[in-house]
Protein backbone atom coordinates (compact mmCIF):
# COMPACT_ATOMS: atom_id res chain seq x y z
CA UNK A 1 0.00 0.00 0.00
CA UNK A 2 1.45 3.40 -1.11
CA UNK A 3 2.01 5.58 1.67
CA UNK A 4 0.54 8.54 2.38
CA UNK A 5 2.80 11.72 2.24
CA UNK A 6 2.51 14.75 5.03
CA UNK A 7 1.79 17.53 4.06
CA UNK A 8 4.25 20.40 3.00
CA UNK A 9 4.35 23.62 4.74
CA UNK A 10 7.11 26.07 4.26
CA UNK A 11 8.68 28.22 6.74
CA UNK A 12 9.43 31.68 7.11
CA UNK A 13 11.86 32.39 9.25
CA UNK A 14 14.58 34.53 7.70
CA UNK A 15 11.53 37.03 5.48
CA UNK A 16 12.68 40.38 6.51
CA UNK A 17 16.06 39.15 7.55
CA UNK A 18 19.14 41.28 7.73
CA UNK A 19 21.24 38.45 7.53
CA UNK A 20 19.53 37.50 4.06
CA UNK A 21 18.99 40.89 2.21
CA UNK A 22 17.27 39.16 -0.72
CA UNK A 23 14.68 38.36 1.74
CA UNK A 24 14.18 42.07 2.87
CA UNK A 25 13.02 42.77 -1.38
CA UNK A 26 8.85 42.13 -2.30
CA UNK A 27 9.84 40.87 -5.53
CA UNK A 28 11.97 38.22 -4.50
CA UNK A 29 9.63 37.21 -1.71
CA UNK A 30 7.12 36.85 -4.49
CA UNK A 31 9.04 34.55 -6.15
CA UNK A 32 9.18 32.19 -3.20
CA UNK A 33 5.29 32.71 -3.36
CA UNK A 34 4.79 31.67 -7.05
CA UNK A 35 7.08 28.68 -6.66
CA UNK A 36 5.37 27.22 -3.74
CA UNK A 37 2.42 27.50 -5.48
CA UNK A 38 3.41 25.84 -8.59
CA UNK A 39 4.52 23.25 -7.03
CA UNK A 40 0.99 23.05 -4.57
CA UNK A 41 1.83 24.07 -1.34
CA UNK A 42 -0.38 26.42 0.17
CA UNK A 43 0.57 26.25 3.73
CA UNK A 44 3.07 28.67 5.09
CA UNK A 45 4.61 28.32 8.61
CA UNK A 46 5.94 31.51 10.97
CA UNK A 47 6.01 33.09 14.30
CA UNK A 48 5.75 36.63 15.51
CA UNK A 49 9.74 36.10 16.51
CA UNK A 50 10.32 35.22 13.33
CA UNK A 51 12.97 36.76 12.30
CA UNK A 52 15.32 36.47 15.37
CA UNK A 53 16.95 39.34 14.55
CA UNK A 54 13.70 41.56 13.54
CA UNK A 55 10.85 40.26 15.39
CA UNK A 56 7.63 40.45 13.28
CA UNK A 57 9.55 41.17 10.42
CA UNK A 58 8.54 37.74 8.56
CA UNK A 59 4.85 38.36 9.47
CA UNK A 60 5.46 41.93 8.15
CA UNK A 61 6.67 40.36 4.65
CA UNK A 62 3.99 38.00 4.27
CA UNK A 63 1.15 41.19 4.82
CA UNK A 64 3.36 43.13 2.27
CA UNK A 65 3.30 40.81 -0.69
CA UNK A 66 -0.49 39.76 0.58
CA UNK A 67 0.27 36.07 1.15
CA UNK A 68 -3.15 35.40 2.50
CA UNK A 69 -5.10 37.05 -0.51
CA UNK A 70 -2.89 35.01 -2.91
CA UNK A 71 -4.45 31.95 -1.63
CA UNK A 72 -2.29 30.69 1.41
CA UNK A 73 -3.06 29.40 4.52
CA UNK A 74 -0.97 31.28 7.56
CA UNK A 75 0.11 29.48 10.18
CA UNK A 76 1.84 31.66 13.32
CA UNK A 77 2.75 31.17 17.09
CA UNK A 78 2.43 33.65 19.96
CA UNK A 79 5.18 36.35 20.47
CA UNK A 80 8.22 35.69 22.95
CA UNK A 81 10.95 38.04 22.64
CA UNK A 82 13.89 37.24 24.73
CA UNK A 83 15.91 34.57 25.67
CA UNK A 84 12.88 33.03 27.88
CA UNK A 85 9.49 32.55 26.90
CA UNK A 86 8.40 32.68 30.54
CA UNK A 87 5.20 35.06 30.40
CA UNK A 88 4.45 34.99 27.05
CA UNK A 89 1.06 32.64 27.32
CA UNK A 90 -0.22 35.39 29.69
CA UNK A 91 -4.04 36.35 28.75
CA UNK A 92 -2.83 39.64 27.95
CA UNK A 93 0.34 38.58 25.71
CA UNK A 94 -1.83 36.05 23.71
CA UNK A 95 -4.66 38.47 23.18
CA UNK A 96 -1.62 41.06 22.18
CA UNK A 97 0.17 39.04 20.24
CA UNK A 98 -2.55 37.53 17.72
CA UNK A 99 -3.65 41.32 17.41
CA UNK A 100 -0.36 42.09 15.84
CA UNK A 101 -0.21 39.24 13.81
CA UNK A 102 -3.23 39.59 12.22
CA UNK A 103 -2.49 42.77 11.58
CA UNK A 104 1.12 42.28 10.28
CA UNK A 105 -0.24 40.05 8.07
CA UNK A 106 -3.06 41.59 6.83
CA UNK A 107 -5.55 38.77 6.95
CA UNK A 108 -8.73 37.79 9.79
CA UNK A 109 -8.06 34.49 10.41
CA UNK A 110 -5.06 31.98 11.22
CA UNK A 111 -4.54 28.92 9.73
CA UNK A 112 -2.76 27.60 13.22
CA UNK A 113 -1.86 29.79 16.02
CA UNK A 114 0.81 27.89 18.48
CA UNK A 115 2.49 28.10 21.66
CA UNK A 116 5.50 28.43 20.46
CA UNK A 117 7.15 27.24 23.93
CA UNK A 118 6.62 26.78 27.30
CA UNK A 119 5.63 29.29 29.89
CA UNK A 120 6.77 28.34 33.03
CA UNK A 121 5.77 31.13 34.94
CA UNK A 122 2.00 31.66 33.66
CA UNK A 123 -0.55 29.40 35.53
CA UNK A 124 -1.01 26.60 32.16
CA UNK A 125 -5.10 27.12 32.84
CA UNK A 126 -4.48 30.88 32.21
CA UNK A 127 -2.66 29.82 29.04
CA UNK A 128 -5.48 26.98 27.95
CA UNK A 129 -8.30 29.86 28.80
CA UNK A 130 -6.04 32.52 26.65
CA UNK A 131 -5.72 30.35 23.31
CA UNK A 132 -9.33 28.99 23.44
CA UNK A 133 -10.09 32.46 23.96
CA UNK A 134 -8.74 33.55 20.64
CA UNK A 135 -10.45 30.47 18.77
CA UNK A 136 -13.78 31.22 19.80
CA UNK A 137 -13.10 34.49 18.63
CA UNK A 138 -12.20 33.03 15.34
CA UNK A 139 -8.91 34.18 15.14
CA UNK A 140 -7.51 30.90 14.15
CA UNK A 141 -9.18 27.48 12.56
CA UNK A 142 -6.66 25.64 14.98
CA UNK A 143 -4.89 25.67 18.19
CA UNK A 144 -1.31 24.42 17.68
CA UNK A 145 1.70 23.66 20.76
CA UNK A 146 5.22 23.32 19.88
CA UNK A 147 7.92 22.14 21.71
CA UNK A 148 6.04 21.06 24.98
CA UNK A 149 7.45 18.39 26.61
CA UNK A 150 5.16 15.20 27.00
CA UNK A 151 3.81 15.58 30.50
CA UNK A 152 3.04 19.87 30.02
CA UNK A 153 1.55 18.77 26.84
CA UNK A 154 -0.66 15.99 28.49
CA UNK A 155 -1.79 19.07 31.58
CA UNK A 156 -2.48 21.19 28.72
CA UNK A 157 -4.96 18.54 27.52
CA UNK A 158 -6.39 17.62 30.79
CA UNK A 159 -7.22 21.29 31.66
CA UNK A 160 -9.43 21.73 28.24
CA UNK A 161 -11.11 18.86 28.81
CA UNK A 162 -12.34 19.49 32.04
CA UNK A 163 -12.98 23.44 31.41
CA UNK A 164 -14.62 22.51 27.91
CA UNK A 165 -11.82 24.80 26.37
CA UNK A 166 -10.89 23.54 22.29
CA UNK A 167 -7.90 20.92 22.44
CA UNK A 168 -4.70 21.58 20.72
CA UNK A 169 -5.05 19.29 17.45
CA UNK A 170 -1.58 20.20 16.07
CA UNK A 171 1.86 19.63 17.80
CA UNK A 172 5.54 20.87 16.41
CA UNK A 173 8.66 19.77 16.81
CA UNK A 174 12.17 18.67 15.10
CA UNK A 175 11.89 15.17 13.23
CA UNK A 176 14.76 13.92 10.75
CA UNK A 177 15.91 10.64 9.90
CA UNK A 178 18.60 11.60 13.36
CA UNK A 179 16.17 13.33 15.87
CA UNK A 180 13.69 10.41 16.33
CA UNK A 181 13.08 10.75 19.38
CA UNK A 182 9.54 11.66 18.75
CA UNK A 183 8.42 8.46 17.33
CA UNK A 184 8.67 6.59 20.82
CA UNK A 185 6.26 8.63 23.27
CA UNK A 186 5.39 12.08 22.11
CA UNK A 187 3.74 10.88 18.39
CA UNK A 188 1.71 7.72 19.98
CA UNK A 189 0.35 9.99 21.87
CA UNK A 190 -0.98 12.79 19.95
CA UNK A 191 -2.46 9.76 17.74
CA UNK A 192 -4.00 8.83 21.09
CA UNK A 193 -5.52 12.45 21.40
CA UNK A 194 -6.04 12.91 17.36
CA UNK A 195 -3.25 15.06 17.13
CA UNK A 196 -1.40 15.62 14.27
CA UNK A 197 2.52 15.85 13.92
CA UNK A 198 4.36 19.03 11.75
CA UNK A 199 7.73 18.36 11.89
CA UNK A 200 10.71 21.33 11.34
CA UNK A 201 14.31 21.19 10.40
CA UNK A 202 14.00 17.98 8.21
CA UNK A 203 17.65 18.76 7.32
CA UNK A 204 18.64 18.82 10.62
CA UNK A 205 19.70 22.85 10.14
CA UNK A 206 21.55 21.66 7.10
CA UNK A 207 23.30 18.81 8.83
CA UNK A 208 22.02 16.60 6.71
CA UNK A 209 23.12 17.69 3.40
CA UNK A 210 26.28 16.21 4.55
CA UNK A 211 28.77 19.61 4.25
CA UNK A 212 29.33 19.36 7.92
CA UNK A 213 30.89 15.69 7.90
CA UNK A 214 32.66 16.59 4.73
CA UNK A 215 34.09 19.39 5.99
CA UNK A 216 33.00 22.58 3.68
CA UNK A 217 29.73 23.53 5.78
CA UNK A 218 31.21 27.22 5.57
CA UNK A 219 28.13 28.97 4.15
CA UNK A 220 25.63 26.80 5.36
CA UNK A 221 23.28 27.67 7.98
CA UNK A 222 25.15 25.36 10.29
CA UNK A 223 27.78 28.50 10.81
CA UNK A 224 25.81 31.24 10.34
CA UNK A 225 23.72 33.22 12.92
CA UNK A 226 21.18 31.64 12.86
CA UNK A 227 22.24 27.83 12.92
CA UNK A 228 24.78 27.26 15.47
CA UNK A 229 22.66 25.77 17.99
CA UNK A 230 22.33 23.18 15.52
CA UNK A 231 26.09 22.30 15.83
CA UNK A 232 25.54 21.99 19.20
CA UNK A 233 23.30 19.17 18.74
CA UNK A 234 24.60 17.38 15.80
CA UNK A 235 28.29 17.76 15.82
CA UNK A 236 29.14 15.16 17.36
CA UNK A 237 30.91 10.99 16.20
CA UNK A 238 28.03 9.39 16.03
CA UNK A 239 26.17 11.25 13.71
CA UNK A 240 29.06 12.07 12.00
CA UNK A 241 29.21 8.11 11.93
CA UNK A 242 25.67 8.25 10.71
CA UNK A 243 26.36 10.56 7.68
CA UNK A 244 29.08 8.96 6.06
CA UNK A 245 27.22 5.51 6.00
CA UNK A 246 24.32 7.70 4.43
CA UNK A 247 26.44 8.95 1.89
CA UNK A 248 28.42 5.59 1.20
CA UNK A 249 24.33 3.87 0.16
CA UNK A 250 23.18 6.97 -1.51
CA UNK A 251 26.79 7.62 -3.98
CA UNK A 252 25.62 4.70 -6.30
CA UNK A 253 22.07 6.09 -6.73
CA UNK A 254 23.15 9.27 -7.70
CA UNK A 255 21.06 10.55 -4.47
CA UNK A 256 21.89 13.74 -2.70
CA UNK A 257 22.04 13.87 1.23
CA UNK A 258 19.71 16.39 1.48
CA UNK A 259 17.50 14.26 -1.19
CA UNK A 260 17.69 11.43 0.94
CA UNK A 261 16.12 13.09 4.28
CA UNK A 262 13.94 14.80 2.49
CA UNK A 263 12.38 11.68 0.52
CA UNK A 264 12.74 9.61 3.74
CA UNK A 265 10.48 11.98 6.15
CA UNK A 266 8.06 12.14 3.50
CA UNK A 267 7.37 8.37 1.92
CA UNK A 268 9.65 6.78 4.78
CA UNK A 269 8.98 7.56 8.12
CA UNK A 270 5.95 7.93 10.94
CA UNK A 271 4.63 10.74 9.63
CA UNK A 272 1.06 10.53 7.03
CA UNK A 273 -1.23 12.57 5.67
CA UNK A 274 -2.51 13.87 8.84
CA UNK A 275 0.90 15.42 9.49
CA UNK A 276 3.43 17.92 7.84
CA UNK A 277 7.07 18.38 6.73
CA UNK A 278 7.85 21.89 7.16
CA UNK A 279 10.33 23.17 4.36
CA UNK A 280 12.72 26.42 4.87
CA UNK A 281 15.21 28.14 2.55
CA UNK A 282 17.14 31.58 2.02
CA UNK A 283 17.32 31.01 -1.72
CA UNK A 284 14.60 30.03 -4.30
CA UNK A 285 16.75 27.29 -6.26
CA UNK A 286 17.12 25.30 -3.27
CA UNK A 287 13.79 25.90 -2.62
CA UNK A 288 13.09 24.42 -6.33
CA UNK A 289 15.38 21.68 -5.62
CA UNK A 290 14.06 20.56 -2.65
CA UNK A 291 10.31 20.28 -3.68
CA UNK A 292 11.60 18.86 -6.99
CA UNK A 293 14.06 16.17 -4.96
CA UNK A 294 10.57 15.07 -2.81
CA UNK A 295 8.44 14.87 -5.97
CA UNK A 296 10.85 11.85 -6.69
CA UNK A 297 9.09 9.65 -4.55
CA UNK A 298 10.07 6.64 -2.36
CA UNK A 299 13.68 5.84 -1.84
CA UNK A 300 15.41 3.27 -3.25
CA UNK A 301 14.95 -0.45 -0.36
CA UNK A 302 18.77 -0.56 -0.03
CA UNK A 303 18.84 3.20 1.19
CA UNK A 304 15.78 2.75 3.60
CA UNK A 305 17.46 -0.49 5.08
CA UNK A 306 20.51 1.79 5.99
CA UNK A 307 18.22 4.67 7.44
CA UNK A 308 16.35 2.08 9.54
CA UNK A 309 19.76 0.70 10.77
CA UNK A 310 21.26 4.44 11.62
CA UNK A 311 18.39 4.92 13.62
CA UNK A 312 18.46 1.76 15.49
CA UNK A 313 22.35 2.62 16.03
CA UNK A 314 21.53 6.08 17.13
CA UNK A 315 18.79 4.65 19.53
CA UNK A 316 20.82 2.12 21.30
CA UNK A 317 23.08 5.03 22.55
CA UNK A 318 20.63 7.47 23.65
CA UNK A 319 21.04 10.18 20.87
CA UNK A 320 17.96 11.50 18.71
CA UNK A 321 15.99 13.06 21.12
CA UNK A 322 16.95 16.65 21.48
CA UNK A 323 15.36 18.72 24.20
CA UNK A 324 14.75 21.89 23.22
CA UNK A 325 14.75 25.17 25.24
CA UNK A 326 13.61 28.51 24.28
CA UNK A 327 17.31 29.97 24.36
CA UNK A 328 18.22 27.95 22.07
CA UNK A 329 14.78 27.04 19.89
CA UNK A 330 16.04 25.72 15.86
CA UNK A 331 14.84 28.41 12.89
CA UNK A 332 12.72 26.55 10.53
Amino acid sequence: MAHKRPIIYFGTTTFGSSHVPALQDEANVSQFLHALRDAGVSQIDTAARYPPDNHGGSERMLGRVSAGERGFTINTKVLFAGQSSDGTLSREAVRKSVADSLERLGVEKLGILYAHAPDEVTPLAEQAEALNEQFQKGFCEKIGISNFPLNMLQSFIDICEREGYVKPSVYQGQYNLICRGPEKDLIPFLRKHNMTFNAYSPLGGGFLTGKLTLGNAEGTRLRSAYGAHFATWYDKPEFHDAIRKLLAVIEPFNIKPSEAALRWVTYHSILDDRDGVILGATKLEQLKSNLEDIEKGPLPQEVVNVITDIGKTIDAIGGGDFEVKPANLPPK
